[in-house]
């Protein structure tokens, strides 16, 4: 295998899309939507799909004020195009992936050539939470593209002599903010905002601030985002639209401020000390140590003076301020800190470069640490694999598909193991060798063949177990005359039957107390047909159970609201429906209608 690092500087381009390529492909195009989150994001690209006025996207015909609309735009695009699939919505994450890859390497190189170019591509493209926000069908995606290049801009702008190219390098800064701004609001000034700044303050270089050039964009951001708000302003209750947009959605995260039940951000995903930086070495997953090793070096090379120490500044300006803002919020999510890994994979690229400048290596080196590590996760999937395997052999009388899957299973972690080894030892060759950046190369190679191979063998198991349209069409075959209600129902519940059901529903909305009573109007309201269908709690059995419950980490969930429902005689349960490993729902009807046997209402 060549090294890519020889192949200079016009060639790293295609380098990158090629070693990327094979992770984009499978995570994007050979799966289904997995929840949390992509049922509702399909169901919502597929509204605005055949919506006469683009401005606002909507859930279930309401609109959905939680984010401004370009990547809705983007995969209602792609759907009137390619279909109405979730994979088609989700089409438009390949073109993301490309601009975060290209910006980062283009980033990379304009910092110190060919090969911190291919290290911050491949490293921003393949950690783990980065990798799961790229390929995900969610505006993090678009975000994250426009962080990449309003990051490069940045640069370009601040270490440009002042003219000409100064102007384009910010003008490219503004361009990615408000693309990441019109993908997900205010966000996507963070990053490229805050790194800028920091910078800045950090150098002392106060006349920047007063550069023509910074400003000039502004009139672009002015000119892509001001007329979406004008639109927004004036549709019917634009004003609450506006408040919920840029008000409770976004301080609403940062802190708890009065605003209505359905906006109040704050009391979801809570907060807590520290916890973006005692997670951090698991979003980075496998570059972990790498990444340590950098911010170690860092603590000495932002000190140098000149061009060597600004780029070591700027990488850990685009990275820390961010998180320092987030810790302060009063919510937190693991997708809420993937811009910030865009400034350590520069620090990756830059202790890289300057590794293979040194021929430095030892025991103690990051990179014998992260082929380790990719071993350790390497044994992990296999392990993975061969339960499932276990798990097909114990269930293969119930259900003889899954015993042709055993052999697969098997072969796929027996290959997978051997390909990891290979790429392993041909990744320690070359750094005993003092070539840093080939044995990143090869230890890249082997994560990537790991993941690979692991997900085509897991991918359409995990895609049964969240098999949502599945159970959409049953409860559309059981309710195809009746009257349907959703009692306290979450998104991904109202996208489900949204896209899925022609029978119209209704949503009842309730506390404990008006619970009941709520319930009891719907079916005296409805009659005999009236039904309610509730999400229960934890998650059905499968094949994987048995060998759960041996292990006591499966326990039967109960019933919840409906099983209280039911046995204060407000309703009956006359259906249930699961998923194996997924989600479970009851379907009520009323209390005289009498429930059926266990063997008679149960849809699996």
């Amino acid at each position: 295998m060549r090294s890519i690092f020889a192949t200079g500087a016009r060639r790293w381009i295609l380098v990158i899309l090629l070693s990327l390529a094979p992770l984009w492909l499978i995570g994007t195009l050979d799966r289904g939507a997995w929840t949390p989150d992509e049922p509702r994001e399909a169901d919502i690209a597929w509204r605005m799909s055949g919506q006469r006025d683009w401005v606002l996207p909507q859930l279930a015909g309401r609109p959905f004020l939680e984010k401004p609309p370009l990547s809705y735009w983007m995969s209602a695009g792609a759907m009137r195009l390619f279909g109405p699939s979730v994979r088609a919505a989700r089409a438009p994450n390949l073109l993301y992936a490309a601009i975060i890859a290209i910006a980062m390497g283009a980033l990379g190189f304009a910092m110190d050539g060919a090969g911190a170019a291919v290290v911050a591509a491949l490293a921003a493209g393949s950690a783990i939470t980065a990798f799961r926000v790229t390929v995900w069908l969610a505006p993090d995606a678009c975000l994250l593209a426009g962080c990449a290049v309003s990051l490069l801009g940045a640069w370009l702008g601040y270490t440009a002599p002042p003219g000409r190219r100064k102007l384009c390098g910010y003008l490219l800064m503004h361009a990615g903010a408000a693309a990441g701004f019109m993908a997900k609001s205010a966000v996507g000034w963070g990053v490229p905002g805050l790194a800028l700044l920091t910078l800045i303050v950090w150098e002392r270089r106060w006349s920047e601030l007063r550069r023509p050039e910074l400003y000039a964009g502004l009139l672009l951001q002015a000119a892509v985002i001001g007329p979406w708000i004008y639109a927004v302003a004036g549709t019917a209750h634009g004003g609450e639209s506006l408040r919920i947009l840029f008000w409770y959605n976004l301080a609403g995260r940062f802190t708890n401020i009065p605003a209505p039940a359905a906006y109040h951000y704050s009391t979801g995903h809570r907060n807590s000390l520290g916890k973006y930086f005692i997670e951090l070495p698991v979003y980075l997953l496998p570059w972990t140590a790498l990444a340590a090793a950098a911010a170690w070096r860092a603590r000495e090379r932002v000190r140098l003076a000149g061009p060597e120490g600004t780029r070591w500044r700027f990488a850990v300006s685009a990275c820390l301020p961010f998180l320092l803002v987030l810790s302060a919020a009063a919510t937190a999510r693991d997708i809420y800190a993937v811009p910030a890994l865009l400034g350590v994979s520069l620090l990756i690229a830059l202790q890289l470069s300057e590794a293979q400048r040194l021929a430095s290596s030892g025991r103690g080196d990051p990179l014998l640490w992260t082929r380790r590590l990719i071993a350790v996760i390497s044994c992990v999937f296999a392990a993975a694999l061969a339960v499932l395997g276990i798990a097909g052999a114990a269930n293969a009388r119930a259900d003889p598909a899954l015993a042709r899957d055993i052999a697969g299973y098997s072969g796929a972690a027996a290959g997978m193991l051997v390909l990891v080894g290979l790429a392993l030892r041909r990744a320690a060759g070359a750094q005993r060798q003092g070539r840093a950046l080939p044995a990143f190369q090869w230890t890249f190679a082997a994560y990537a063949a790991a993941f690979c191979i692991t997900a085509l063998v897991m991918f359409p198991t995990i895609d049964r177990w969240q098999d949502l349209p599945l159970l959409a069409r049953r409860i559309l075959s059981d309710n195809a005359h009746a009257s349907l209600a959703l009692l306290n129902p979450d998104e991904t519940t109202v996208a489900m039957l949204d896209r899925r059901i022609r029978t119209p529903f209704t949503i009842l909305m309730t506390d404990g107390a008006s619970r009941r009573a709520a319930v009891s109007r719907w079916f005296a309201a409805r009659g005999n047909r009236a039904r309610v269908l509730v999400l229960l709690p934890g998650h059905a059995s499968g094949e994987l159970t048995p060998l759960l419950e041996w292990v006591h980490l499966y326990h039967p969930p109960g019933d919840g609201v409906a099983g209280e429902l039911a046995a204060e005689g407000a309703a009956s349960i006359v259906r249930r429906y699961h998923l194996p490993h997924g989600r479970r729902y009851a379907l009520l009807a009323p209390p005289d209608i009498s429930t059926q046997s266990s063997s008679t209402n149960n849809r699996t």
